[in-house]
Formats: C-alpha cells, structure tokens, sequence
C-alpha cells in the first residue's frame, strides 16, 4: 500500500513559493491540476516539480473540487497542464458520477470521461503514466469504464467518487468489488482513506495506493497522530512525546511543535506523514502472511 499525501498548493500563500512544501513527503504526493492554472511557475520551461518536491508526483484532474464548486473544467486544457508539469502519474478529467444521477446522465459522464481520456493520451508527456478513473455505483458502469480503459492500453486505474459515499461500509464494499474487477492491475482509491484509523480498513480491501489531504488539515488544527490517532500536541505529555521514534520527535523537542508559528507547524506536518506511514507499516508486519487478510502487494 503506497500513500500519497496531498498537497494542498497553492492553498496557504507561503506554499506558493520555493521550497513549495516546508517539509518531505517521503515517497510519493499527489497535486490537482487545478491548483495550476493560475500558477506561473508552469511559464518556467526549467522548472520541475518532480525536482523541487523530490519524490513521485502523482497529479489528478481537479475533477473532484471543481465538481464541488460547481463549475466545468476543459479536458484540453487539463491535458495542456498534465503535458507542461510532467508528473510521474497523471489522470484525466472524469465525470463523477453521483446518486442522483439518472441513466440518461450516467451515460453522457462515461462517454465524456472515455473521450477525456482518449484527449489526454493524444497530449501526455512521453514519461508520465496514464491513471484512469472509475466512476460509477455499479458493478456494471465499473466494468464498462475498466474494459474500454484496457482497450486503449491503460494498466494502472482509480476508484473516484467514494467521497461522497457517507456509510463507511457502503465505501469499503464498493472498493472490494471494484478491487475484484481489476484483478491483477494497479488500483488506487482517491480521498478520504488516508487518516490513521482508516488505513486498516482500506489495506484490508487489497488496494494498491490511496491519497487524503486531512494530515494537512488535522495538522493545522494542531492535532499530533500518537498510537494511531490525532491528539491535540498541547495535550501531549513529555512522556508520550519521547515514545515516538519518528526523525521529527527525535531530532526536535516537545516544545518546538507547540510553539505557534509556522515551523512548529510544518514539524507537525511531516512527523504525521511519518506516523501515518508507521502505522501502515506496522499493519503490514502484523499480518504479514496471516490467512483471511487481504493485503496489497503494493508496499
């Protein structure tokens, strides 16, 4: 199980610039073309953000947010961003389908998101990988999208849309058909899953990857993952502090995360990049070889 920790650029003003992220994300992160289209450090043919950040790039669409704010995006001008950044993943405008939505709808989103993707591999950058998006309620409408995408060569695809499933359970189960369906290719699941005491859940689906902002929001908020769950650090005794093996908590003292300014902050950030990866970690270990537990090869 892979974790990509989504950044949040340009959403804090002090993200906008070098270094870009104040901290590391370890392996891998995950961005939104959206974030981009106002940007001018896309203008600077030099620039890299595979460079800058130091790790996998995994950029999405913006689909999501967009969706959420009520206004349409172009695929073309989507695939222009995507060919400019040259992320190591990237994934093309979807059409998230919702409950609401009656056939007559359903079908026009998958055309549109067949035709999105068929755009975006006309424009992708020769080293960036195609992740395409599976939308749908249905083990039908998944398996329509899974077959057309295998049509046009893509190996790698990603479950969207389970945000906006309220009933964890209902989640989970449309994850686990979905992971049946794509039997022996990459699956990631967008959003949501990527929270100290949802990971077990999701390893246990068989998923290859998953991606969540909420460490940068819980982090903010001044919230500290200790045994597994966020508490807020001005309620973290010293002793609790000195069991954390992380490099952060190692290398820094109890008092540097308290303090309220933006370093303090950014410790915050990156040692509950370190905890959430320990704590998939430690899963794995546990139940390593273990009959009945369904466990991503992705590691």
């Amino acid at each position: 199980m892979k974790l990509y920790f989504k950044h949040l650029y340009p959403s804090f003003e002090e993200w906008r610039e070098e270094p870009f992220a104040p901290w590391s994300f370890k392996e891998a992160t995950l961005l939104s073309v959206l974030s981009f289209f106002e940007s001018h450090i896309i203008e600077d043919e030099t620039f890299s953000l595979k460079k800058e950040l130091d790790c996998e790039v995994f950029m999405d669409s913006g689909a999501f947010a967009a969706t959420a704010m009520g206004f349409e995006l172009d695929p073309y001008e989507v695939a222009e961003i995507h060919s400019l950044i040259k992320a190591d993943l990237i994934v093309p405008l979807d059409k998230i389908i919702l409950e609401e939505d009656d056939q007559e709808t359903i079908e026009r989103k998958i055309e549109e998101t067949i035709h999105n993707t068929e755009i975006l591999l006309d424009m992708k950058p020769k080293n960036s990988e195609i992740i395409a998006p599976l939308q749908g309620l249905s083990r039908a409408m998944i398996e329509r999208l899974f077959d057309k995408y295998r049509e046009l060569g893509i190996t790698r695809f990603a479950l969207g849309g389970v945000v906006f499933q309220k009933d964890l359970e209902a989640a989970l189960e449309r994850i686990r058909m979905t992971r049946v369906i794509t039997e022996g290719y990459f699956l990631h699941i967008f959003g949501r899953f990527l929270h100290p005491e949802l990971l077990e859940p999701i390893i246990q689906t068989g998923a290859d990857s998953v991606d969540g902002y909420g460490y940068v929001i819980s982090s903010v908020k001044g919230l500290y993952i200790h045994q597994g769950k966020y508490k807020p650090v001005m309620e973290l005794t010293a002793e609790e502090f000195k069991q954390c093996q992380c490099s952060v908590c190692q290398e820094n003292d109890l008092a540097d995360l308290q303090r309220a300014d933006s370093q303090a902050q950014y410790l915050l950030i990156e040692h509950n990049i370190q905890s959430l990866i320990e704590v998939k970690e430690q899963f794995l270990r546990k139940n390593k070889g273990t009959p009945g537990k369904e466990v991503s090869k992705e590691e």
